[in-house]
């Protein structure tokens, strides 16, 4: 009976990864705190308590009913400059959220810091910082990034990427009438790797990305180092393996998590063997219009509708409990994303510094879309050695539509883990209801549940 309970409440925390995690009623973030309480082992006497507080829990779950299972290409705006970046990009394979989110992310930085959002204590410019996570070559990451990368240097955005140091990061911010840039890291994994020469990377950007009026340092580079009007977004890929496993720890605390915006795929519905190049006008439209944005200045505002739903939605943000302590810095955070995605997109619409409360749902589903797969960055990144042997043996499971035959899964896992420790991998994931083991006379295999419920 326990062995059942504890698959039962394995069960119950993977859909906890996978639902969104902000908007559980009050009945369901308390079913959740009691059911924290207990230890995966549970004991006979509390067996019948157990078994009343999951079944409340599971009761109380929110239906799967979210936009985050919608075509992203819904999210797209009906007009504007990045509806004419979505159609010039239609014919290029990465899925369409990693070129609107590339897009986003050049269009913050060719922006700099001519236009923001006065909260009074601060300010929230148009940088971003956004990673692209995918398998290694299934949604063409680099293809996406080139892209929009191209229309930014073409009107001047100042890109740093290549093996940058912290010394050569802060180099090719200075000397400019405001310390403004786009880091391109194509291999994060590699732009922020755990060399000598990279310490004090990752403090660095997480510092840089509130874009502080003054920066000053003297522990960077020999003398003092000194920035002024900082405005410094970031656009990199990675594979969710290299991300977890290449990135020195200090990545994975400070807040510098919470900066990031991860947009996260796994294959992508588009497939050309010979793709079509746009027309060389639909090209020159694109940078023209980018040229005419990075004209814009100004502060951002709200109509009063706007204002009063911004202030609704803040508070119940702010009441509503985080049950997992990954996301509490994202949580804190998401305001000021929101706000960042809201008023790049008006400026990218037609021109203007009003907002309207449309322009902030929109911004919020999109958010809500992209939030929907964070779960799996987190839960890798906070994951002990034994949670990332079981999150590969899943990715394995994935790349291979579902199901792969024991040999074959063996040989992909035998540089991490020996023959008993996938033995018993393979255990916990099947007591959970993660897996299925299939047996024939052959050679038995194993299937993602997931994948099978899809199909």
């Amino acid at each position: 009976m326990i062995k059942d309970l504890n698959a039962q409440l394995e069960i119950y925390r993977q859909y906890l990864q996978k639902a969104k995690f902000r908007e559980f009623s009050p009945e369901h973030n308390q079913a959740v705190s009691f059911l924290e309480r207990f230890p995966r082992k549970l004991t006979p006497e509390e067996s019948d308590e157990f078994s009343k507080a999951i079944q409340a829990a599971l009761i109380s779950l929110p239906k799967q009913e979210s936009i985050a299972e919608e075509p992203f290409e819904r999210l797209i705006p009906k007009k504007g400059w990045l509806r004419d970046y979505y159609d010039y990009t239609l014919t290029s394979e990465p899925p369409a959220v990693f070129h609107f989110m590339s897009a986003l992310s050049v269009l913050g930085a060719s922006l700099e810091r001519n236009i923001f959002f006065d909260k009074s204590f601060y300010k929230v410019y148009p940088n971003m910082a956004t990673v692209l996570i995918a398998p290694t070559g299934k949604c063409r990451k680099t293809s996406a990034t080139n892209i929009a990368l191209s229309l930014g240097r073409a009107v001047g955005v100042n890109t740093l990427s290549e093996r940058v140091t912290p010394e050569a990061l802060i180099g090719g911010l200075g000397g400019r009438e405001t310390a403004s840039g786009l880091v391109y890291a194509p291999e994060l994994a590699v732009f922020l790797g755990k060399q000598q020469y990279l310490q004090g990377m990752v403090p660095l950007l997480t510092t840089l990305f509130d874009c502080p009026d003054v920066w000053k340092s003297t522990t960077i580079m020999r003398g003092e180092a000194s920035l002024s009007g900082v405005a410094l977004s970031m656009l990199a890929a990675s594979t969710l393996e290299w991300f977890v496993d290449a990135l020195p720890r200090e990545a994975f605390s400070g807040g510098f998590m919470s900066r990031l915006l991860f947009v996260v795929q796994e294959d992508t519905d588009r497939t050309y063997a010979i793709p079509t190049r746009p027309e060389g006008h639909l090209y020159e439209g694109l940078r023209e219009g980018l040229v005419a944005i990075k004209d814009i200045r100004g502060e951002v505002t709200m109509h009063p509708t706007a204002r009063e739903w911004y202030e609704k939605w803040y508070r119940k943000h702010h009441r509503t409990a985080v049950f997992d302590d990954k996301f509490a810095g994202y949580h804190e955070r998401m305001p000021d994303h929101l706000l960042r995605l809201a008023f790049i997109m008006k400026v990218a619409q037609d021109g203007q510094l009003l907002l309207d409360h449309e322009d902030l749902t929109h911004a919020l589903n999109v958010l809500d879309w992209l939030e929907r797969r964070l779960p799996n960055v987190f839960d890798g990144v906070a994951s002990s050695q034994l949670g990332a042997v079981h999150q590969k043996i899943v990715t394995q499971l994935k790349m291979n539509g579902g199901r792969m035959i024991h040999s074959l899964l063996l040989r992909k896992m035998q540089h991490m883990i020996n023959a008993r420790q996938f033995a018993e991998a393979i255990l916990t994931l099947k007591e959970s209801r993660t897996i299925e083991e299939h047996r024939s006379s052959i050679e038995h295999s194993y299937e993602l549940i997931e994948a099978r419920r899809e199909k």
